[in-house]
């Protein structure tokens, strides 16, 4: 069975058509089960269940549909009934609680936060609206537990197909693909920049899981080429090219520029923030971390530089990642409590034109958390201190302390050397040729994906209906009634 719960995201839609068309060509049984959405449906893409984006996208589903050709079953999943599905009363508005959250070996929870926190980037449940929200993705994914559970039991199924399966409306599948010992197979694209090379099919796991995601890496290296060719990887990235997303966070940079208060004497630690809500809801390993979180950490070493640092000799840089620079929540604005230019400790906006790849190449070492930057320094030959969780820390590459004191030990050494960059090398292999072209997916990241060379994306007044809702979504209920309401009430209350 191959699982297509949306139309809007891309090329998402187009591979999943792409795969069930593979199937029909090759004569096997397969069902097709798409979302039948409704009343108080909630997923990713319509984290407040607005009824106008579920009905866009059921319709373009069927415009994709009817490309296809060749016989199969298709099914919907069920409409969300109040009574059966409703979510626990006492629901927690705790990120920390929420995620702890399981039906049998359904991380239900975790794929709730996930979803909610992808759009709305409210990574402590500060909205307003948040409480409504959370309770729609939870009823969504209760029905969808019970409806995959009976459907997985009912028929004999021999293989499962979906893509990414992290959020509240595809998690559930995979689970349930592991828990009856069903193939499952999680696709996913990153483009290498270069072509459509860039299908990966993870099976029986999600894509971030770190060990799987290693041995995928190391098993691409002994067949790969094992050359320079996929540096393009790394400088791509640095001159600002399309590789691995669809958007480039550094075209707004000058390539060459430094802050202006940039001391060329003095030892610059650069600690390159990412965007802490998108590790947040990755659960498990991601969790086990020295530091509570992204900002903890630059606290507590802010604290301790500071006692080290009397003669004033060390410059500290945070630089916010670029993909910051419209997030409005405290989480994000609380980075800014930490510039102190008496101290020599910066924090350079994610909106500043200063050059992230400058200032990598010229500063003494490279600190992060969950960002990509820390195998980048390594590839620039900069000494790389990952305080997260990420899959290279297995590539012997960068330096994962284990406690607060040696990470620190680790910055204060103004003798510690960069590390051996093969282990970047593997990673770059991976990214640029560990991936396949799939049959019936065309057009490229810069241009749009197309199935059997047919865009799917949305045109004409679908797309302009669609627009107005996500405008809705993201401006009014996320910004304006869910932050700016929020910020109003506790005033009121106070």
């Amino acid at each position: 069975m191959v699982y297509i719960p949306s139309s809007l995201n891309s090329p998402e839609f187009e591979i999943l058509l792409s795969k069930s068309q593979i199937i029909l060509d090759q004569k096997k049984n397969l069902d097709i089960i798409i979302c039948g959405g409704g009343k108080d449906y909630a997923c990713a893409n319509n984290i407040f269940a607005q009824p106008k984006i579920c009905k866009i996208c059921k319709k373009n589903t069927k415009k994709g549909l009817d490309k296809l050709k060749g016989k199969y079953n298709l099914l919907r999943t069920p409409k969300i009934k109040k009574k059966k599905h409703k979510p626990p009363s006492n629901l927690s508005n705790s990120p920390n609680k929420i995620k702890k959250l399981n039906i049998g070996n359904f991380d239900i929870g975790l794929s709730v936060y996930s979803s909610y926190i992808n759009s709305s980037r409210d990574h402590d449940f500060q909205g307003y609206l948040s409480k409504y929200s959370l309770n729609k993705l939870y009823s969504t994914s209760l029905m969808l537990n019970g409806f995959f559970k009976n459907y997985i039991m009912m028929n004999k199924i021999k293989k499962i197909i979906l893509y990414n399966g992290r959020h509240n409306h595809t998690r559930v599948l995979v689970r349930a693909g592991q828990l009856n010992k069903i193939e499952t197979e999680v696709m996913e694209f990153s483009g290498d920049g270069e072509s459509n090379k860039g299908v990966r099919s993870f099976y029986n796991h999600l894509p971030t899981d770190i060990k799987y995601l290693y041995y995928l890496i190391m098993k691409n290296w002994d067949i790969s080429s094992k050359s320079d060719k996929c540096d393009y990887f790394f400088k791509y990235k640095a001159a600002g090219r399309l590789i691995g997303d669809k958007a480039s966070y550094v075209l707004k940079q000058k390539s060459n520029l430094v802050p202006i208060n940039w001391d060329y004497k003095k030892r610059n630690i650069v600690y390159f923030t990412s965007s802490q809500d998108e590790y947040s809801a990755l659960g498990g390993e991601y969790d086990r971390t020295i530091y509570k979180n992204q900002t903890s950490s630059i606290k507590m070493i802010i604290k301790d530089i500071k006692k080290h640092n009397k003669k004033k000799n060390i410059c500290f840089w945070i630089r916010c990642h670029p993909n910051l620079e419209h997030v409005f929540w405290n989480y994000n604005d609380s980075i800014n409590q930490f510039h102190d230019p008496d101290n020599n400790i910066f924090v350079i906006p994610p909106a500043s034109p200063v050059s992230s790849y400058k200032i990598m190449r010229i500063c003494e070492k490279v600190i992060t958390y969950n960002s990509l930057t820390g195998i980048e320094a390594v590839y620039w030959n900069k000494p790389s201190i990952v305080l997260g969780r990420r899959v290279y820390e297995k590539l012997n590459c960068i330096y994962s302390p284990k406690s607060h004191n040696s990470n620190l030990k680790l910055i204060l050494n103004k003798n510690l050397k960069p590390k051996n960059k093969n282990g970047a090398l593997k990673f770059a292999s991976f990214w640029v040729e560990g991936g396949y072209r799939i049959k019936y997916l065309t057009g490229s990241m810069r241009y749009g994906y197309k199935y059997k060379k047919e865009s799917l994306r949305l045109a004409g007044m679908e797309k302009w209906q669609y627009y107005i809702e996500k405008f809705k979504q993201l401006y009014l209920y996320n910004y304006i009634i869910s932050f700016k309401l929020s910020k109003i009430l506790k005033r009121f209350i106070k």
